[in-house]
């Protein structure tokens, strides 16, 4: 006999020494288990990996060989710098006169040791600003989870991931965050981006190519395995200077402070009692992938 209780299904009276019906209590209750996932969008988030996971691996994995292979260069620059702080801690008791002086310059050539030491090259923090948008797009979209959508992030594509994959009401949408470090602008499909106001350090994104390709394949992989026809909107988010806002092309493009609220205008595409069910096919079509690629 079972009891539904807070925490689902709990096993109640049993007769004493039937190990079947022990056996069959377990069954159940493990078979519940599973799917409260399916009945709760917000376990479904959880599960999954965090958002922007890959990419602080891959920074944190850089960083420390770069260290490693200018390891000499850091003891012989460490060994300056606290030379330097040293030096003018002693020198201020002796030229009292000058103390402040002293102490900005050796506090100024540690500071710029640690600087170094802690930043890496441009092609390396790439990676920790890319880890950076991802969380931001997460944290925004944390209120659409709270009513019934589903968020799914870092998900492993064989060489690369998709950042998220946003499921609810208006639909299944590919979403790709971008920290692109200046003032991006789209004209007629081509986006670009100019830093500092100036045109000479003006560049031209590659554009949603890949996005879109992995948008196709999603919805592929969907209906390949469950015959779920729901199509996947691509969407890049954008974190930093983005005048536009929001321009809906092949691809969606918006500034990360309109994506909570753009998704949830979206009109009506799937039932809220099928949410569970879309998001689950679409996280099993990217596990095969990972699976097939270990």
């Amino acid at each position: 006999m079972f009891r539904w209780g807070r925490q689902g299904c709990i096993c109640g009276e049993r007769s004493a020494g039937s190990a079947s019906n022990g056996q069959a209590s377990k069954e159940v209750s493990n078979r519940h288990a599973n799917t409260r996932w399916l009945r709760d969008p917000r376990r479904m988030s959880q599960r999954g990996s965090r958002a922007g996971r890959s990419s602080q691996q891959k920074y944190d994995e850089l960083m420390k060989a770069w260290r490693r292979r200018n390891r000499g260069l850091f003891r012989w620059l460490a060994v300056v710098a606290w030379s330097a702080l040293i030096g003018s801690l002693v020198l201020s008791r002796l030229v009292a006169s000058q103390a402040w002086v002293l102490g900005v310059l050796g506090g100024m050539v540690f500071a710029s040791y640690l600087t170094f030491r802690l930043s890496g090259p441009g092609w390396i923090e790439n990676w920790q600003q890319g880890a950076w948008g991802e969380q931001s797009t997460a944290k925004a979209l944390r209120p659409l989870e709270c009513s019934g959508w589903v968020v799914l992030h870092d998900l492993p594509v064989g060489r690369g991931n998709v950042d998220h994959i946003a499921i609810g009401p208006g639909g299944v949408f590919l979403l790709d965050s971008k920290r692109l470090g200046g003032s991006a602008s789209l004209v007629q499909g081509v986006l670009t981006v100019e830093r500092f106001g100036d045109s000479d350090l003006r560049y031209t994104h590659p554009g949603p190519g890949h996005l879109l390709g992995l948008a196709r394949e999603t919805y592929e992989r969907v209906r390949a395995a469950t015959r779920l026809s729901q199509w996947v909107t691509p969407v890049m988010v954008m974190w930093g200077e983005f005048p536009q806002r929001l321009v809906e092309d092949r691809c969606v493009y918006l500034h990360g402070d309109e994506l909570a609220g753009w998704l949830s205008a979206q009109p009506q595409r799937i039932a809220p009692s099928r949410i569970p069910q879309v998001a689950e096919a679409v996280r099993s079509a990217w596990e095969a992938v990972q699976a097939d690629g270990n």
